[in-house]
């Protein structure tokens, strides 16, 4: 093809047709540059066409984890709501003088249960090894940044705080007045934890053991309630909800 444009340009000099060979030459030129904007079209069709597969892939992804990191939060929920319950039944049972039962071992030991966020960050990860704005909806963007890395560290910052509590309390309040700690049946689904009390009534007059349950109870009611489920769920339902009208054709 390049002969024989290069052939008709001959002619035209040899034949003394300068106007025409300049014609020729100017259409030349343009059908390269037309040439070459359909090419620069087509990689750029191809490469957002690229783009678009990876984003909605990664969008898929997100909506797989925060679907998993939801489920943990809610069990993790009812659990603690348990925990708050039954440290309700201790506290009444102290203060009413009533008398031992194995259920109060019980309502301990599920009280002082132990919960922790499991939840995945792979797929973030790969977003920002990637580049956030392969998210092309600003908007969207914006909400997943906030849910990772924002609303989970200052989460999991407070729930650390709480658990650390928790386990000073195993390790300098109950050591003392309990025969032992971390009694669990494995084989059960809720692990049936029991903390037995070495004098059950010196209980019921102990203000530092009673002060540490109470106290306990209202940091639980702290996460619960402000972090989990004020917070940190519905962050999470609202971003899969918003990933959701993103991927949806």
């Amino acid at each position: 093809m390049i002969k024989f444009f290069r052939k008709i340009r001959q002619n035209l000099l040899s034949d003394g047709k300068t106007g025409k060979y300049l014609k020729y030459a100017l259409g030349e030129i343009i059908l390269v540059v037309i040439g070459i904007l359909i090419a620069l079209s087509i990689n750029n069709w191809n490469q957002n066409r690229i783009r678009t597969t990876e984003e909605r892939n990664i969008l898929e992804d997100l909506k797989i984890g925060l679907e998993k990191d939801k489920a943990d939060l809610v069990y993790n929920a009812n659990r603690i709501n348990s925990s708050m319950s039954s440290a309700d039944k201790v506290i009444y049972a102290l203060e009413n003088d009533l008398p031992y039962r194995d259920s109060i071992s019980n309502y301990l030991g599920n009280l002082m249960l132990p919960v922790m966020f499991v939840y995945s960050t792979s797929a973030f990860e790969t977003l920002k090894s990637k580049g956030i704005d392969i998210i092309k909806n600003s908007e969207l963007r914006n909400q997943i940044i906030d849910v990772y890395d924002s609303q989970y560290t200052f989460f999991i910052k407070q729930e650390g705080i709480v658990l650390e509590e928790g386990e000073r309390g195993v390790k300098h309040v109950f050591s003392t007045r309990f025969e032992e700690s971390y009694v669990y049946d494995l084989e059960k689904e809720n692990y049936e934890p029991r903390l037995i009390p070495l004098n059950y009534n010196a209980l019921k007059t102990d203000q530092e053991f009673k002060y540490f349950i109470k106290s306990y109870k209202n940091r639980l009611n702290i996460l619960l309630n402000f972090h989990y489920n004020n917070r940190l769920i519905k962050s999470v339902e609202t971003l899969i909800e918003s990933i959701n009208e993103e991927i949806e054709p």
